[in-house]
């Protein structure tokens, strides 16, 4: 059986993978949405990159698996980087689109 604080973290870490990829919206609908769209489109990035991360760990440990947990942790990290890159860029995009809409003095 797992220790709790253990238990506790690998909540924490999905949290954050899902507030990290949330998206904002006019309504519920659409933040619903967005953050939909915003997971299937880091989703195949994410597994890649925690395959490559197993493959490489389990390289150096000589073979030995990682617990599922483990890999969802990974899966997680990853995630959280992902989206809030995926994030900065689609606000930067926003305010230099809003700066170039904006009417000149």
């Amino acid at each position: 059986m797992k220790p709790l604080h253990e238990k506790v973290t690998f909540a924490l870490a999905a949290l954050l993978y899902l507030l990290f990829h949330l998206r904002g919206g006019q309504n519920a609908v659409e933040a619903l949405s967005g953050t939909f769209i915003q997971l299937l489109t880091t989703l195949p990035y994410c597994i890649g990159f925690t395959w490559i991360t197993v493959r490489v760990i389990t390289h150096l440990h000589h073979g030995r698996t990682l617990a599922w947990d483990r890999i969802a942790r990974i899966f997680f990290t990853i995630g959280i980087f992902f989206g809030m890159f995926f994030a900065l860029y689609e606000y930067t995009g926003q305010t230099v689109q809003e700066h170039v809409a904006a009417p000149v003095r």
